[in-house]
């Protein structure tokens, strides 16, 4: 058993009883003496930035003072988050009998004598909510002398366990053993747990995420779990400058393929399928050499697809949670335990009918997909983000119009050289993504979701299940200086899990002064109706939109884009920011008008929210109501005030002006965004008055001719312009 903490106690003369406590374990009821287990403590709260205190040094057994003989009975409290880990050094507890401050001793569990009367006992954390609770012990021996009153519609836990325990020879005396939950107002308290001390590094872009990638692949001994909505392999991870002069043989090396297939280490992939499990459309989303691995058996390479087939109607409700039982599951010593009966914690996730047969062609079809892209690399390392291992997924934060390193893989050197020189565009276009790279305990949860969905699949039988074999995860290794990172899900039955929803509703309940939404798709009301009910309580709170157009004759969610967008812009229309991102690039043709403008509307795959400076989630979830139902997707919740500061000003210095002045101030980096659209759209126009092409006669081009980063602005036009109207916004 291991046990995590620190005690901070006042005398009885103090106002209040305080606990700085975490606890991995509590004592549990035993036909013993009272003797919590070993302690160890926590280092002092001087962390550096970035930095959550539980990292913990070599166990220290500290002797607690035990109940005193004539005690009558014993209480004892542990104080626990909601998903029954323990709290940080900073969470304080206080007891109070009629009002007055009560004793406490022993740790980690607060324990004292009790006496007959009405108590109150708070428990707090920062980022929690504070949890207040009164019971009465009447001091008796009967069952029912301890009564609690629990607030109806309470969102922590409280988990009691009652019991005899001898605390002086022959003289057993009842104890009450209380787990306290405190719910946390950012992460999802129906989700994995959010779990402290990983090292994170968010990767911007295809060229720096597959890099990184590519570098723990070739490290990797033991296991390498993939999961990916489309499969290529001959995608390229690594490109170096002198891509172009690179053999085909050499190039292959840096494939995913020709990594995988290097490495000693058992690779398992899962792959996203179309139409139903193992249909007609099964391979549209892989190749043959992926499928080969799969149909040989021992070869230390094993694949299944999986299809999500939700469809049809049903009436949405996430699942609520049972504190004891996570209690039973994580604290030792208590999965025999006799616990109090408890009321389940509904979930704060509003529900409602979900229709999904509204489809203009009159059919219903199976159109949702398992979306989620993630790895885990043996036994402490993940990656988790918007990228598939697919031709267009690639590209450099520079996001060049020419750039030759974004051709597909057959593509001759010839080719690559004429993009070089500005004579051809690219086979794909720029694009904008993110990647998490987590290193650190939540890496276990990214590789138990792959398990839980491989042991489905398996058992299942699944297009080459016969191959495949059962495995275990391992628990990653806490890292000196680390972030809070909650792993979460939207996953369909039989999983039914909706994380990634309630940390995105918790995020925008919480936002004071900014909301920056970067995104493939803007159209989730489940997500809009929050935004706006935040931005009419906060007057000073500023939204940030930046997504891409969307067609109106093929987007079957044009319409929800255009209402949405429509709401807002009429509702905080000084307040609200809709942008888009496009490079820009020239070449002179020595023609009749010799220098011609190359604009490229950047393909923003993006699936980013930052709220605050503390809060950020990037993964595989679009903003749209399917991603927070029943698409099976993955993201990275991070909680961490200085490091999301850092992501947030990296990320808007790359798409901002070169040279803006950095500014952590809401309504002055909105401002800039504002400005830097304004401007780049007037050199936009002044473009197409020209025909997209100059007569220079030489000369360099001229100022008002260049763009400068990445931002334009974004309008929609009339909802009637949308071809499709009538699609239901939970299918889009």
């Amino acid at each position: 058993m291991r046990i995590v903490g620190r005690l901070a106690f006042l005398t009885t003369a103090a106002p209040a009883i305080l606990l700085s406590l975490t606890l991995a374990g509590c004592q549990g009821e035993t036909e013993a003496p009272f003797e919590p287990p070993p302690v160890v403590v926590t280092p002092d709260d001087t962390a550096p930035p970035g930095t959550l205190p539980g990292t913990e040094p070599p166990p220290a057994t500290i002797e607690p003072t035990p109940p005193p003989a004539d005690a009558i009975a014993v209480l004892e409290l542990g104080a626990l988050d909601i998903w029954a880990q323990p709290l940080p050094s900073t969470a304080v507890l206080t007891v109070k009998r009629y009002g007055q401050p009560v004793t406490t001793t022993g740790f980690p569990l607060a324990a004292t004598p009790l006496e007959a009367g009405d108590y109150h006992v708070t428990l707090s954390a920062p980022e929690h909510d504070t949890l207040d609770l009164d019971f009465t012990y009447d001091g008796s021996n009967r069952a029912d002398a301890l009564k609690i009153s629990r607030p109806a519609g309470m969102k922590h836990g409280v988990s009691v366990v009652r019991g005899l325990r001898q605390i002086a020879a022959g003289k057993d005396v009842p104890v009450y053993t209380l787990y306290l939950g405190l719910h946390h107002r950012w992460f999802s308290s129906e989700g994995r747990p959010a779990r402290r001390a990983n090292a994170i590094q968010l990767l911007m872009d295809g060229e720096e995420a597959w890099r990184a990638v590519h570098s723990a692949l070739t490290a990797a001994q033991r296991q390498v779990l993939i999961s990916t909505w489309w499969w290529e392999s001959n995608f390229e991870l690594v490109r170096p400058a002198n891509h172009a002069d690179l053999t085909t043989i050499e190039r292959n090396r840096n494939t995913i393929m020709g990594v995988l297939d290097a490495s000693p280490a058992t690779k398992r992939v899962l792959v996203g399928q179309f139409l139903g499990q193992d249909g007609l459309l099964s391979s549209v989303t892989t190749d043959a050499p992926l499928r080969a691995h799969g149909a040989t058996a021992n070869d230390r390479f094993e694949f299944m697809g999986q299809a999500n087939e939700t469809a049809g109607s049903f009436d949405f409700v996430a699942d609520a949670i049972k504190f004891g039982d996570r209690v039973r599951a994580r604290v030792p010593g208590t999965a025999m335990k006799p616990f109090d009966p408890e009321a389940v914690i509904a979930s704060t996730i509003p529900g409602h009918h979900v229709d999904l047969t509204a489809w203009p062609v009159g059919i219903t079809i199976e159109h949702a997909s398992f979306h989620q892209k993630f790895m885990a690399v043996d036994d402490d390392l993940a990656f988790v983000g918007g990228m598939n291992l697919r031709r267009v997924d690639w590209d450099s934060s520079a996001h060049r119009v020419f750039e030759p390193r974004r051709m597909l893989f057959d593509a001759t050197r010839d080719d690559r050289i004429a993009v070089a020189n500005k004579e051809d565009e690219p086979d794909n276009g720029p694009r904008k993504d993110y990647m998490m790279r987590i290193q650190g305990p939540a890496a276990e949860d990214v590789a138990d979701v792959f398990k839980r969905r491989w042991d489905v699949a398996r058992a299942e039988g699944a297009d080459y299940s016969a191959n495949s074999a059962a495995f275990t995860t391992r628990a990653g290794a806490a890292q000196p200086q680390g972030s809070q990172v909650q792993i979460t899900t939207t996953l369909p039955e039989p999983y039914w899990e909706h994380s990634i929803a309630e940390t995105w509703l918790n995020a925008v309940n919480n936002a004071e002064r900014y909301i920056y939404i970067e995104d493939q798709y803007f159209r989730a009301p489940m997500l809009v109706e929050a935004i706006v009910r935040r931005m009419q309580q906060v007057p000073a709170l500023r939204l940030i939109v930046i997504t891409k157009p969307v067609s109106e004759w093929t987007d079957p969610g044009c319409a929800w884009t255009h209402i949405t967008h429509g709401q807002l812009k009429t509702l905080f229309p000084s307040r609200y920011l809709m942008l888009q991102l496009r490079a820009f690039d020239y070449h002179v043709t020595w023609g009749f008008d010799e220098t011609d403008a190359v604009f490229a509307d950047m393909d923003v795959h993006s699936k980013m929210l930052m709220v605050d400076d503390k809060f950020m989630s990037v993964g595989s979830a679009n903003k749209n109501n399917r991603g927070m139902i029943y698409e099976a997707e993955m993201n990275a919740a991070v909680l961490d005030p200085l490091w999301v500061r850092d992501q947030r000003r990296r990320i808007l210095a790359n798409i901002l002006p070169a040279g803006s002045v950095a500014t952590d101030d809401a309504p002055s980096f909105f401002r800039q965004l504002s400005d830097a659209a304004r401007y780049n759209d007037t050199v936009r126009s002044a473009w197409d008055a020209e025909g997209d092409d100059l007569d220079l006669d030489g000369d360099p081009l001229p100022t008002r001719y260049q763009p400068k980063g990445f931002l334009y602005g974004l309008d929609f036009r009339n909802l009637s312009d949308c071809l499709f109207e009538s699609i239901g916004p939970d299918m889009v």
